[in-house]
């Protein structure tokens, strides 16, 4: 993908909940089928979220992990007020974990940057 290219949404935004610990709330992304997916996560809460990802929604939910020292884990930070943009796999499952509150994050998937 070329990094100067403008993000150009391709399926419908989901919402994440991140909560203190990551339950049951899952959500798979739709968009394209095949190839390589940009994910546009926004991140308009007042915590910071840990997302996790995966093939399946078990997978999604174990990597939903905060990481602590000595110990990395798989998931993606989103500090709070950002908007982060990541080229994943398509069709995937996505989960979110904060240290305390709650999190409502917002999944875009599509092609290019901000």
């Amino acid at each position: 993908m070329d990094g100067m290219k403008p993000f150009r949404p391709a399926g419908d935004t989901f919402m994440v909940l991140g909560s203190t610990p990551a339950t049951g709330y899952v959500t798979r992304a739709g968009g394209p089928a095949a190839g390589e997916v940009t994910y546009r996560i926004h991140n308009p809460g007042a915590v910071d979220a840990w997302v996790g990802y995966g093939m399946t929604s078990a997978a999604a939910l174990a990597n939903a992990v905060i990481p602590a020292v000595g110990s990395p884990q798989p998931s993606l930070p989103i500090p709070n007020g950002t908007v982060k943009v990541f080229t994943l796999s398509p069709l995937l499952f996505f989960c979110a974990v904060v240290a305390s509150g709650k999190a409502e994050l917002t999944v875009t998937p599509g092609d290019g940057f901000d």
